[in-house]
């Protein structure tokens, strides 16, 4: 099958979004579904836009993503991407429809101090990454054909993200703060849809580790992304800036098994960063226009 009819959830927000456009440049015939046209927590609308479409594969990036407020609100966090990702499950179990879940480092409790492979024990420590692996349980309670992509530290077009609340805390002050002793690999959304898609191609079926290559800090992540500027940058301890939710210190991931399975190696988180920021730099034209 080279080409498939695709149902991808939260088509709205910022992975779904890039996942979108990169496999209808593919060929594909991909159903953009927005929240308000499919909300996960209902059942039945689960059930009625399956048999509707009848897609060859659901790609499921709808989620509940802001790991602080999950803190505070955890039934909330639950109920999407627990609950919500469950309803999808059963619906896709019911019409036999394969799917692929979008899950997080966040399910590992970064302890480990070496990437973390697929089978690794998970152990998140924040509602956040225990709501994302109660996704996952979710997927293999119900159905036997599933990809389930971990990633990180996420970043693309049309979305809030590291990079661009960086550059724009560059334009306001001289100096930032950023946290030096979490240990992780940024991902562009960008990058992260060409390996999805590749990898929905394979038909192997199963967990995989997906994000750009590398490893560095959050501190060396926005020396980078501010490299060609002369913002100073005083690298912290997480205990020196506490937030909400807990994060893992060390959450890197093993990619060999996508990478086997791919046949290609992953971009180097830099290369991505680059090619994200050369973008940036047009909007940012495009907009004084």
């Amino acid at each position: 099958m080279e080409t498939m009819k695709l149902l991808v959830t939260g088509a709205g927000g910022m992975l779904g979004q890039s996942l979108s456009a990169c496999l209808e440049s593919r060929g594909h015939d991909v159903v953009s579904v927005p929240k308000e046209r499919l909300d996960v927590t209902n059942y039945s609308q689960c059930l009625e836009v399956i048999e509707e479409e009848a897609p060859d594969l659901i790609i499921h990036c709808g989620a509940f993503t802001k790991v602080d407020q999950a803190e505070s609100e955890p039934a909330l966090a639950y109920h999407i991407n627990g609950y919500g990702t469950e309803n999808l499950a059963v619906a896709c179990n019911i019409f036999e429809t394969p799917m692929l879940y979008f899950s997080s480092d966040y399910v590992f409790d970064g302890e480990q101090n070496q990437p973390y492979n697929p089978w690794d024990a998970t152990r998140p420590l924040s509602v956040y990454g225990k709501s994302k692996l109660a996704g996952e349980k979710a997927i293999q309670r119900h159905l036997s054909r599933f990809y389930i992509v971990r990633t990180s530290w996420l970043y693309g077009p049309n979305g809030k993200n590291f990079v661009d609340t960086i550059l724009s805390m560059a334009d306001d002050r001289k100096t930032l703060r950023v946290v030096s002793d979490q240990i992780g690999t940024p991902t562009c959304t960008l990058s992260l849809s060409e390996t999805v898609s590749d990898l929905i191609m394979t038909g192997r079926w199963g967990i995989y580790h997906g994000t750009d290559d590398g490893v560095t800090s959050w501190y060396d992540f926005a020396k980078e992304i501010l490299r060609d500027r002369d913002n100073e940058i005083i690298p912290i301890a997480t205990k020196d800036m506490p937030r909400p939710a807990t994060r893992p210190k060390y959450s890197v991931l093993d990619k060999t098994t996508l990478i086997n399975t791919i046949g290609r190696e992953l971009p180097p988180w830099q290369e991505s960063l680059n090619t994200y920021m050369q973008l940036h730099t047009g909007r940012k034209e495009t907009a004084k226009k």
